[in-house]
């Protein structure tokens, strides 16, 4: 038997945020087709798959598809079941080698801050994509690891609009970012006030997930983007998908610090 982890993350609430799955291996990788087969299992947009390797840990993701090079709820999930377990004391920092970069994470009496790295935006056309999806884009971005970033005019369009799979595809937005300035720097939710500067949405129907709830390395563009449009080292964002998730970001050592919260849902025995 081994452990499996399912834990909410960029939220301090049982249920929204994003979920992902943990799991804590002691020699060795799993084969390949069994992590893909724990990931469609679990019904979770990704698994981080942990192994430890001289002072730190080596991280892969799994989607249900395919192994993706970073995912940031996966990775804020991995962190948070170390800490909660004590495997890592919390006044050490944990050090993750993922297959392209090295992650570090801080515990903080304000939730777990990660070190990511800062993608690159490449401006490109946006075709007709106004017009067929119906969203007034003011830019669009070719992204580190293969994303595309659509800047739109509003909140409220992006808080409308309805994803299709089989078009987002046919127009090469099969892994995309949508985002936008926020008009309102405060809502009120479940007896909370929730301060954000933008807002966003991610859809990766590319790896079999149409809409990823809260996209945590999403932010290593939406950091570099909003920063320099807004003046601002420091940022909230809130991802406006149905389970939403709350990060704050801060730009610096040419890096994006990325805080959030987590919760652990359950631990199951896995039979392999």
């Amino acid at each position: 038997m081994a452990a499996l982890y399912q834990v909410d993350a960029f939220t301090n609430t049982l249920f929204k945020g994003n979920p992902a799955g943990v799991m804590l291996l002691e020699e060795a990788f799993l084969e390949e087709k069994l992590m893909l087969n724990i990931v469609k299992e679990m019904n979770v947009s990704e698994v981080a798959f942990v192994l430890p390797k001289d002072k730190g840990f080596d991280i892969r993701f799994f989607t249900p598809k395919a192994e993706v090079p970073l995912c940031g709820h996966a990775t804020l999930s991995a962190a948070h079941i170390l800490y909660e377990l004590g495997v890592v004391s919390t006044s050490h920092s944990i050090s993750f080698q993922a297959p392209k970069d090295e992650l570090e994470i801080n515990y903080t009496p304000d939730g777990y801050q990660m070190k990511f790295p800062e993608y690159i935006l490449e401006p490109i056309p946006t075709s007709n994509w106004s017009k067929i999806l119906g969203l007034q884009i003011k830019e669009a971005f070719q992204v580190t690891n293969n994303w595309t970033m659509l800047v739109l005019e509003s909140e409220a369009e992006l808080a409308k609009f309805k994803p299709n799979a089989h078009l987002l595809q046919d127009l090469g937005l099969g892994q995309s970012i949508f985002t936008a300035r926020s008009n309102t720097p405060s809502v009120e939710e479940s007896a909370s006030l929730i301060e954000r500067d933008i807002v966003c949405r991610c859809f990766v129907p590319n790896l079999n997930i149409l809409e990823d709830p809260v996209t945590g390395s999403a932010h290593c563009a939406l950091g570099v983007y909003w920063s320099k449009v807004l003046h601002k080292n420091v940022l909230r964002s809130e991802q406006i998908s149905e389970r939403k998730g709350q990060l704050k970001l801060e730009m610096k050592d040419n890096s994006v610090y990325i805080l959030g919260n987590a919760v652990t849902v359950f631990k199951a025995d896995l039979y392999l």
